[in-house]
């Protein structure tokens, strides 16, 4: 599963984006930025008949964003690389096209709608490897949301506390045979001090539930951000298990991903450390029950799909920035589970994968 956070707005994280420009188009003032990024990694145990290293143009975006009176818009399109810890090939991007984007109308001072194809309030980690201080995504950001079509009300109950309610179309959140339908979710977004803070409930419509938290401060020339998932099943996702022959089902998992930054002059050093608990749902002899439909075949390997119960990983992104909207990384990613979900290239069973590569970007 793949993911965007939009708690870049409530400022939880600092990305060092260059600034936009503006456009004038049809007699309607427009902001653009975006960027184009691009690497070459190698990966271990990438999976039989794929290829170890790459190449890759991770992004190629153009946002933009404009405003009159009540109404207002926001839009990105663009290819887009996704790399994460668990899933293999990693240079597969998305063919160009729009990846979120929504209309937001201000009735009153406080208040907001916005509709359209939203980016979720849940996480930490955002959209596109720019907006992060690491290049691969995490094993926490595996099990969340994404984006989807529906709608959000968002309010400002207080100077910077804001509340949120949205209704969504996604699908993205299947457990087993199970997809859902729709989803809906409430949250509170805001900063106590200097801790900011995000708080948010998701339900997905018969598939599963999950409180999401995130913390981020900076305390001694030290950035650190904490994300914390607990996640349960619906009773359908459960019944389908127990129909395909499962007798001992753990319908909860949790996931907790640090962040630690720091930074020297034109250089920094981002860390995440993460751990995941998930579990199976597993029959009589105690083998993880499967199901196969329309010749895909899927394992009971709890709510985030790990191999075993208990996933771990390792990332460390040195990073050089020479100007305001460029800069150089280095990246070295781990990841173990304590069963063999992984394969090499001659398919063996493995139990880690490791990355390591570079990226460039240039921001505008």
């Amino acid at each position: 599963m793949k993911k965007v956070m939009g708690l870049a707005a409530a400022g939880l994280l600092a990305a060092g984006t260059a600034s936009a420009g503006t456009l004038t188009v049809a007699n309607s003032d427009m902001t653009m930025g975006g960027g184009v990024t691009a690497g070459y990694f190698y990966v271990t145990n990438n999976g039989a008949g794929q290829n170890t290293d790459y190449f890759t143009v991770s992004n190629f975006v153009i946002d933009l964003k404009g405003k009159s009176g009540i109404i207002s818009y926001k839009a990105s399109f663009g290819s887009v690389v996704q790399p994460d810890l668990l899933e293999g090939t990693l240079s597969k991007s998305s063919s160009f096209g729009l990846s979120y984007g929504w209309v937001t109308i201000s009735p009153v001072e406080g208040l907001s709608i916005d509709a359209g194809k939203l980016t979720t309030n849940i996480g930490y980690e955002l959209y596109h490897t720019y907006d992060n201080k690491n290049y691969t995504f995490g094993l926490v950001w595996w099990g969340q949301p994404v984006t989807y079509p529906g709608a959000r009300v968002n309010y400002s109950v207080a100077d910077g506390v804001d509340v949120y309610a949205e209704y969504t179309q996604d699908t993205a959140g299947s457990v087993f045979t199970v997809s859902p339908t729709d989803a809906y979710a409430v949250g509170v977004i805001g900063s106590m001090e200097n801790v900011s803070y995000a708080v948010s409930y998701f339900d997905y419509n018969k598939t599963k539930n999950l409180i999401d938290v995130v913390l981020s401060t900076e305390i001694e020339g030290f950035e650190l951000g904490l994300n914390f998932d607990y996640q349960w099943m619906d009773d359908t996702a459960k019944k389908a298990l127990q129909n395909a022959g499962a007798t001992s089902i753990d319908d909860t998992a949790y996931g907790i991903a640090l962040y630690v930054s720091t930074k020297v002059d034109v250089f920094e050093l981002p860390v995440r450390i993460e751990y995941v608990n998930d579990g199976s749902a597993t029959d009589a002899a105690g083998n993880v029950v499967q199901a196969t439909i329309a010749g895909e075949t899927y394992y009971g390997n709890g709510i985030y799909g790990i191999a075993g119960d208990s996933a771990w990983s390792f990332t460390v992104t040195p990073t050089y920035r020479p100007s305001a909207n460029t800069y150089v990384r280095a990246e070295f990613a781990y990841v173990s589970t304590d069963k063999k979900g992984f394969s090499d290239d001659k398919g063996n069973a493995k139990d880690s994968r490791t990355v390591i590569g570079v990226e460039a970007g240039f921001l505008f």
